[in-house]
């Protein structure tokens, strides 16, 4: 079997799921368990549906991609006509921090290219814009639903997601040049915000490198909460630091898959010969990270990385076919069941899990020999 196929198959199930308002079933974010709306599953299926019409001319993905559209531009999606509705749960912000807005920017710049769509590209822009941005840091704050500037977003996979679906976005021919250099501040500045763990794994949270920018950041948030967070992060704290280093196995080819997206957007950037970035692909093609990441929550049963990880592979030409081979084999076959057609086995959500197949429809077609 080859992956086109397979996928295809998943996507030909989920036609007839999609709803008379264009939405897709919603999920609930995992393991956290979030009540989420169907905007973030929505936004994965339109890169699937429009990335295959694109390979195919098949209309009905290219109605499928329509619908979903039409979803993500209501309402019910958008409720304030600001910043979109991604989930309600008490205590947490209804916008997702950045990465809710980041996966419905990258399927809209998705859908504007494959569609040749300006205005789908002005959506995205707009939504990408009105986050503010410190120069400084290069670092983003998130927008409430009705358009509020909150605090900065600390989550490091947050941010650096949020600039791979702004170098998406910036390299679409209607973009303005102000995306384009915002997403250029993030990465200028990406070295100083990344922390990394001796073994080249990324750090959960963004860390300052020096006192400065520490200060900085506490002053630009304007009464936000950065302050306690970093702190949070650094202070030896009784099971903290342990539990966000379990975390961060689970999310780094998710932190390595956005820095691949930018690869391909700014190919001679000089982060790619520095230090920190060897040491995190280091990681990501090492045993230990292998032995340790199918066994993790927030890995393969959430954070797919049987799809991330040979994204990555490809992009930077590292490993084999065989290598790449084995982590998307590995992925499907603890998780996907062919008869469902859903990626529904040992996992907490199998609608966002099957919903994230999106990831793998830029792998190269490869082949799934022990799935037949």
């Amino acid at each position: 079997m080859k992956l086109r196929e397979l996928l295809s198959d998943v996507a030909d199930s989920q036609l007839e799921r999609i709803q008379a308002d264009g939405s897709v079933p919603a999920g609930h974010n995992g393991l956290y368990h979030d009540p989420e709306t169907p905007v973030r599953n929505s936004s994965h299926w339109l890169v699937t549906f429009a990335l295959l019409y694109d390979e195919t001319g098949d209309e009905r993905y290219a109605d499928a991609a329509q619908k979903i559209i039409s979803y993500l531009r209501s309402d019910d999606a958008r409720p304030h006509g600001a910043n979109l509705h991604h989930r309600t749960i008490e205590g947490k912000d209804r916008c997702n921090g950045l990465i809710g807005p980041a996966w419905t920017i990258e399927a809209l710049t998705v859908a504007a290219r494959v569609f040749e769509d300006p205005e789908l590209a002005a959506f995205a822009e707009e939504l990408f814009l009105m986050h503010p941005q410190d120069e400084t840091s290069g670092l983003w704050k998130r927008v409430s639903v009705e358009g509020e500037t909150l605090s900065f977003d600390a989550t490091f996979n947050h941010q650096i997601w949020f600039a791979a679906a702004g170098g998406l976005l910036a390299s679409l021919p209607w973009t303005s040049d102000e995306v384009d250099e915002r997403v250029r501040t993030h990465l200028d500045e990406v070295s100083s915000n990344l922390r990394l763990y001796p073994s080249g794994m990324v750090f959960h949270l963004v860390m300052p490198d020096a006192l400065r920018q520490y200060v900085h950041l506490v002053r630009a948030d304007e009464g936000g909460r950065i302050g306690l967070t970093f702190l949070g992060g650094r202070l030896p704290i009784p099971g903290r630091q342990q539990q966000l280093a379990h975390k961060a196995v689970g999310y780094h080819s998710f932190n390595l898959y956005a820095f691949a997206l930018l690869k391909k957007v700014y190919p001679e950037h000089e982060f790619w010969d520095g230090t920190q970035f060897k040491q995190m692909i280091g990681y990501l093609t090492s045993s230990e990270y292998w032995e340790s990441v199918w066994d993790n929550e927030y890995g393969p049963a959430y954070n797919p990385v049987g799809f991330e990880v040979p994204f990555v592979m490809e992009t930077f030409g590292i490993g084999s076919d065989e290598d790449r081979s084995r982590w998307l084999t590995k992925q499907l076959a603890n998780h996907y069941d062919a008869e469902a057609k859903q990626m529904d086995k040992n996992t907490e959500d199998a609608e966002t899990l099957t919903a994230r197949m999106y990831q793998a429809v830029r792998l190269e077609n490869s082949c799934l020999s022990e799935l037949n």
